[in-house]
């Protein structure tokens, strides 16, 4: 008998965002296993958890999904849920806090489609304006658009956190 598959949401918040539940129940997963207020030294144990207690064959089926809305603490989480696989004990890791980075992807994909489809160029030179570059969908559109070679400029409320995000698309 096949096993079923299982999605670990994990997060640090206090509720797992009803969009990511939906969206992993019809990606086709059979049990979705939300953990809330998670912490960063937790994640290890979970993962070590859930990949062992299935087998080489169960870890197959299932996977581990960071949500969140906190993209530092998403990636730390991520970096350690990745550093906590143990070959052939491993699974498929995948963070995404707030819907940030698949949105920010299909935003700066969707202008990079109109730009060569109309224009014949890409973003590399072009000057991008982020609106709400300091939340989490703008931050990973801004760094999109700078890593496709675009000069970027932040607008948020926060002053210092766009400092911050304009300095991490310098660098990136």
């Amino acid at each position: 008998m096949e096993k079923v598959s299982i999605l670990h949401l994990l997060t640090a918040a206090k509720n797992p965002s009803p969009f990511d539940v939906n969206m992993a129940y019809d990606a086709g997963f059979d049990k979705v296993m939300p953990y809330t207020q998670v912490t960063l030294n937790e994640v290890m144990g979970l993962v070590q958890d859930a990949i062992f207690s299935r087998g080489p064959s169960g870890v197959k089926r299932e996977a581990i999904f960071i949500g969140g809305r906190d993209i530092d603490l998403a990636m730390d989480m991520l970096h350690s849920a990745k550093q906590s696989m143990v070959p052939p004990f491993e699974v498929s890791v995948f963070a995404d806090p707030s819907g940030a980075y698949t949105t920010a992807a299909a935003m700066v994909a969707a202008v990079e489609r109109e730009l060569e489809t109309k224009f014949h160029t890409d973003l590399k030179g072009k000057k991008v304006l982020a609106l709400g570059g300091t939340g989490p969908v703008g931050q990973i559109a801004a760094t999109l658009a700078a890593k496709a070679g675009a000069e970027v400029r932040i607008i948020g409320r926060q002053l210092e956190k766009a400092q911050a995000i304009a300095h991490l698309c310098d660098t990136e």
